[in-house]
């Protein structure tokens, strides 16, 4: 049967429409998956930016518990001591008094317990905060923990937590060779006829007594003086001569620090004077990198660290022997024993003042004239005082301590380390032994005289140690007496409030005492004297944060 040319577009049409509503279907079946795929990942990206938003509020909330924290300590330096947890809101008010944060950001600030406390040891214990919270050993030694804990509940019911743990140090004297905070002479140290001065010069820089006008013994940086390595002073420093500051050739350049400038013959950076720096220049106020970096108060805390059968009562006289120590002490009696121990298991010797009654009338720390000091009387006069003697070698770290005064009777050096000549440039130790001398009072050197040197002098002396003393000073005992002793040759670090005399000159020559020769020993930056600073009521900063768990 022929189908007619009608019949046949028809049917071609019918055809057509029933493809065309397969397509149409097809069309609308892959739109419909791209739109739940684009609704898929909309909705992915809602949360994933609500996720964000939460945890992001959440770590805020947690660095407003550690900054709380910060604050505590900074009202109260011995406020970890207290163990205490604390929560709050991390809310409050910008410069306009607008409030930002809500009430839903909290954070939770827990201590925790070192690393190093005793053994089953669940939390910091107001009763002994030094050994549950303090770490005692390894890298982070004398520092402590803090978690802060943020959390955000939003609105729809999601949350976030974000966790911080911020390790707190002290400020780091060993990071410099030489630091003073004031360039003059330390006020008790004024004769008995300059009182006045003396009460005059108390607590102030150059800047503040230059312009009253007041006769404060300044200290010269002068022809030889050499401080080899980085340094930093909060004061004005008077430089009259050719003196060095910093490490020739060293990389990278040591910093150089004078935070309040320089003034005298030499003053300024184009003088006699060099700096060995990045800029051939020192930093002060105002320029990038200058800050002050004030001393902390007496450290008494290391009478609770240090063993007992180490700490002695009254003045002790020691003599380092590689691994043993000989000790000189007066018992109850005042009698005058000697005897031969072992190095203290965690490095630490303290000598404390004796406890006498008022007829046994004595004065600590002994107020000596710059002529009379280290003479019979003296050592009598000592006899109650927290002072202590020491000279010889260690093969151990080591960190002698004294209450008044730690007072250097002769060289003190590494075991097996050949001390350099006169002139010579200094043997640098290896290994890990360091030492630490902390005096309540002063570190001073031995020097004996009378017009002229005593037979105990010591000419051209070697110490190698981190010195700290900022309280008063290190100096040289009877400075302004007897002739030329050659270098003082420091191969550590030293800290000091004033700044103290350890020799006089004149036309850029020494006549009495010694010229500085202090080069830093840069094993101190990491491998710091046992409890050289733990933990001092001053200077908490956080030195690392971390945020191990992210909610």
């Amino acid at each position: 049967m022929r189908m007619s040319p009608k019949n046949r577009t028809s049917s071609a049409a019918r055809n057509e429409h029933g493809f065309t509503m397969i397509v149409t279907i097809g069309v609308m079946f892959v739109t419909s998956l791209l739109l739940v795929a684009a609704f898929t990942i909309a909705n992915g990206d809602i949360v994933q930016s609500r996720d964000s938003t939460t945890q992001k509020q959440a770590y805020y909330a947690a660095l407003a518990g550690l900054q709380q924290y910060e604050y505590k300590l900074q009202s109260n330096p011995d406020y970890w001591e207290s163990c205490g947890h604390f929560e709050g809101t991390a809310t409050g008010k910008n410069a306009e008094g607008k409030v930002y944060g809500e009430a839903s950001e909290r954070y939770a600030v827990t201590p925790l317990i070192a690393e190093s406390a005793p053994s089953g040891t669940k939390e910091c214990s107001t009763e002994s905060p030094f050994t549950t919270m303090i770490q005692s050993t390894g890298n982070y030694a004398n520092t402590f923990r803090i978690k802060s804990v943020g959390e955000v509940k939003a609105t729809s019911g999601h949350s976030s937590t974000r966790t911080l743990i911020a390790t707190f140090g002290v400020t780091n004297f060993l990071d410099f060779v030489y630091y003073t905070n004031f360039e003059t002479l330390d006020p008790k140290l004024y004769g008995s006829n300059e009182s006045s001065t003396a009460a005059a010069c108390e607590g102030k820089y150059y800047e503040t007594w230059s312009k009253e006008k007041k006769s404060c013994q300044a200290i010269e940086f002068t022809n030889g003086d050499k401080v080899d390595g980085p340094m930093h002073t909060n004061d004005t420093a008077l430089v009259g001569g050719s003196a060095t500051f910093g490490r020739s050739g060293h990389e990278p350049k040591d910093i150089v620090e004078m935070y309040r400038g320089t003034y005298g013959a030499a003053a300024g950076c184009k003088s006699s004077a060099t700096y060995y720096t990045a800029t051939k220049c020192y930093v002060e106020k105002g320029q990038a990198g200058a800050e002050e970096l004030l001393p902390p108060p007496n450290d008494t805390s290391l009478a609770s660290y240090v063993e007992p059968e180490n700490e002695y009562v009254g003045t002790v006289h020691l003599e380092l022997k590689g691994s043993e120590i000989g000790v000189t002490y007066h018992n109850s009696k005042g009698e005058t024993l000697s005897k031969t121990v072992k190095w203290p298991a965690n490095g630490l010797l303290y000598v404390k003042n004796s406890e006498v009654s008022e007829a046994e009338s004595h004065s600590c720390p002994y107020e000596y004239e710059a002529t009379n000091a280290d003479n019979s009387e003296e050592e009598k006069e000592e006899t109650y005082c927290g002072n202590v003697y020491v000279n010889g070698n260690y093969e151990k770290p080591l960190t002698i301590a004294g209450a008044d005064d730690v007072i250097v009777n002769g060289n003190l050096y590494p075991t097996g380390l050949k001390l350099a000549s006169s002139g010579e440039a200094a043997t640098k130790p290896t290994g890990t032994a360091v030492l630490g001398l902390i005096a309540g009072e002063y570190v001073r050197v031995y020097h004996p005289c009378s017009g002229s040197n005593g037979k105990a002098s010591l000419n051209g002396p070697w110490i190698y140690a981190g010195i700290l003393a900022t309280q008063h000073s290190w100096i040289v005992d009877n400075y302004n007496c007897g002739e030329p002793l050659g270098d003082l040759n420091i191969y550590g670090a030293i800290g000091q409030d004033y700044r103290g005399i350890v020799g006089q000159g004149s036309n850029g020559k020494a006549t009495h005492g010694y010229i500085k020769n202090y080069q830093y020993d840069e094993r101190l930056a990491t491998d710091e004297p046992p409890y050289f600073l733990a933990p001092l009521k001053a200077g908490w900063k956080v030195i690392r944060m971390t945020a191990p768990s992210a909610g």
